[in-house]
């Protein structure tokens, strides 16, 4: 669940607080190098227990999602990595290649900051570096079925052929062409 909401977002110890101008008050994990008042989006996790996660805005979120998706981060060490570089810095990294220091991040080693850059450095689709959605759906769809996320990110990197087709249509042509290969 995807929330947008206006408040305050404050450390108060260990911990991260948003604060709804109603008073309320909300332990989160912060995905933002924000703080303070403004307009917040919050994501309502629920895999193995409720956790809410904050975002100052959509591309972080996108972000998020994305990051979340590559084998070895998940929702905690994606929300850790955005907590501390903002999205442009974290992109800008991405397509250098600086696996060194997303290396250097508490939780994230040698091989998942190879993971991270490997798998998205490709993705970057137009001047403010947005990632592309309709890649990522079609990558995830794959991999779900058993294929291997790099064998399907080069297949897709390697044609546009796929683009023009509904999430269906473009999974069926990646099933295709790898049956093609094997």
């Amino acid at each position: 669940m995807l929330l947008k909401v206006s408040g305050a977002l404050s450390q108060e110890d260990e911990s991260y607080w948003f604060s709804l101008k109603t008073g309320l008050s909300i332990e989160v994990t912060r995905c933002t190098t924000k703080v303070g008042d403004g307009e917040y989006l919050l994501f309502v996790s629920f895999d193995n227990d409720i956790r809410v996660f904050v975002f100052s805005n959509k591309e972080e979120f996108s972000l998020f999602q994305v990051l979340k998706n590559v084998k070895g981060v998940g929702n905690i060490k994606a929300s850790r990595i955005l907590s501390l570089y903002d999205v442009q810095q974290l992109l800008n990294m991405i397509k250098a290649g600086n696996e060194h220091e997303l290396a250097l991040l508490p939780g994230i080693g040698e091989r998942t900051a190879k993971r991270i850059v490997a798998e998205l450095s490709g993705r970057l689709t137009n001047t403010r570096h947005d990632f592309d959605n309709d890649f990522m759906e079609v990558v995830n769809a794959a991999c779900d079925l058993g294929y291997e996320r790099n064998v399907v990110t080069e297949l897709l990197n390697g044609s546009s052929e796929w683009r023009d087709k509904t999430l269906e249509d473009a999974l069926r042509w990646v099933i295709r062409e790898l049956n093609k290969k094997a």
